[in-house]
């Protein structure tokens, strides 16, 4: 068996403790048949621990996977860790979008994988373990020398790109056809104990929709069969995964299901909610979109046990909505899922972005407005961040509009990626503000149950008093504010969620 070491970057992201659905799918695949050690890198100190394992020991391989903006970290790493002796591969989203780029960024990495994993990376362990002529595995890019290619192997018959071995792309999969998520890889106890016994899973796979701004369009991009991208398991896998990730932690409360669009298939949601509400019976939480939402689909949600559904607004001006994020609805269907959701007595959270290639000051007070309208329990807002392979990040580069420190930033988080031709810095960290402030002050207020007329008031008062409340969200406060807000975070999901 193939002896390996994989690496997670998840440092700053602003959501750990948290499980990463993927990586549970690829470690359930590949541990089957080789000797697999994880390490999840969520501290910067673990850089440190990660460089010592590294060069202790002799690997096959040593994988490392992640996204855009934990390059930092990675740039770290390899700045003070000697892989020379190691074959270094990569793989995630960021390799996947990033392809044509990787190895000039990174010259330590020898390969990278593209796209889902679970099976090239099985086969490439089975070529390691027997000896085989790796340069060929699907799904795999591989760099080469000159002397290599001038010597004609034959594992070089596949394309061959400025040294580079381009194999090409394992077609999908059904995702019956996957082993079991393997969770344990993760201190998967504390990160649901943290979450309010909240398991998340995932089930399905993918999104047919074509935000610019989102990694699906362009991940989809890579497969011979990308109409098959969007999938979901059998209702009767679905549930037997589900059942065999209860039995891991018994104690779970309640699940959130991390699907995409985890109500674009009708039929699918129909079945599944009759068997999950006879053969789970647990509280739910999803993703949705608000074209797929109708009094019908929130029956049978909440039939099942649907709490709360997270929607992507993004945006209230419905003119960046369409032109730019390429999101065709109005804002009155909006409003009408949000108002549908509610009728049905389940809860909605509104995720919003601010910063975008052509927003304007009056663009981000329309989200402002829009998100008021909708009521939500909960919602959150994010700076605009340009990830390589869609079409936003084609439109900052031809602009050049994007921060000349972008590869210093760690995630949406922290401050604006973009230049001031649209609007200034100060404004988007403005609305940012309010934003994050306005669904706080939600959360609590839809749990306190007060007069409306009191409601509307503490609303009021919290966004005149926004810019002292708003070190609370700003990733650059102090320490202590840091450790306070942690706090407040694990008590938040446990108690006001």
């Amino acid at each position: 068996m193939a002896k390996g070491l994989i690496l997670y970057f998840d440092i700053d992201t602003g959501f750990y403790p948290g499980l990463h659905h993927g990586l549970a799918y690829l470690l359930g695949a590949v541990k089957q048949e080789n000797d697999i050690d994880f390490m999840h890198i969520f501290k910067e100190e673990h850089i440190t621990f990660a460089k010592n394992e590294i060069e202790g020991k002799q690997w096959d391989f040593v994988g490392v996977s992640f996204t855009t903006n934990q390059k930092k970290f990675l740039r770290e790493l390899l700045r003070i860790t000697d892989v020379s002796k190691q074959f270094f591969i990569a793989g995630g989203v960021h390799p996947t979008l990033d392809k044509e780029n990787i190895f000039k960024d990174f010259p330590q990495i020898d390969g990278i994988c593209i796209g889902e994993g679970e099976k090239p990376l099985l086969e490439l362990c089975r070529r390691l373990d027997k000896g085989k002529d790796i340069y060929t595995t699907p799904s795999f890019w591989f760099k080469v020398s000159v002397q290599d290619i001038k010597e004609g192997k034959k594992r070089h018959r596949k394309k061959v790109v400025s040294n580079i071995v381009q194999n090409m792309v394992a077609p999908l999969v059904h995702i019956d056809k996957l082993p079991e998520p393997d969770y344990t890889i993760f201190d998967y106890k504390r990160i649901i104990s943290d979450n309010a016994d909240k398991f998340p899973m995932m089930l399905g796979r993918g999104c047919p929709y074509q935000c610019a701004y989102c990694c699906n369009v362009a991940i989809s991009n890579n497969y011979s069969n990308k109409g098959e991208y969007t999938r979901f398991p059998s209702i009767r896998r679905s549930i037997e995964k589900i059942k065999n990730n209860l039995a891991l932690y018994p104690r779970t409360q309640s699940i959130i299901f991390a699907d995409d669009t985890f109500t674009v298939k009708k039929l699918w949601l129909h079945e599944f909610c009759k068997v999950y509400k006879y053969e789970i019976d647990l509280p739910f939480e999803c993703n949705a979109r608000v074209e797929t939402i109708s009094d019908s689909v929130c029956e049978d949600l909440k039939l099942a046990g649907c709490k709360s559904i997270d929607f992507g607004v993004e945006s209230g001006n419905e003119w960046l909505r369409r032109n730019i994020l390429n999101r065709k609805h109005n804002n009155e269907i909006i409003v009408k899922a949000f108002e549908t959701v509610h009728k049905h007595g389940i809860k909605a959270f509104a995720f919003n972005i601010i910063g975008m290639p052509f927003e304007t000051r009056e663009m981000m007070k329309d989200t402002f407005k829009l998100n008021k309208r909708l009521n939500a329990e909960y919602g959150r807002a994010f700076y605009y961040y340009p990830y390589p392979g869609t079409a936003m990040h084609e439109i900052s580069l031809k602009l050049k509009i994007m921060q000349d420190n972008i590869e210093n930033l760690t995630g949406y988080l922290e401050a604006p990626s973009v230049k001031e031709y649209f609007a200034t810095h100060k404004d988007i960290r403005k609305y940012y503000n309010k934003l994050n402030l306005f669904f706080t002050v939600r959360i609590i207020l839809s749990k306190l149950k007060l007069p409306k007329i009191i409601q509307t008031a503490i609303l009021f008062f919290s966004q005149v008093l926004w810019q002292p409340l708003a070190s609370f969200h700003s990733q650059q406060s102090n320490r202590i504010i840091i450790a306070v807000r942690a706090k407040l975070k694990i008590f938040a999901i446990r108690y006001l969620r």
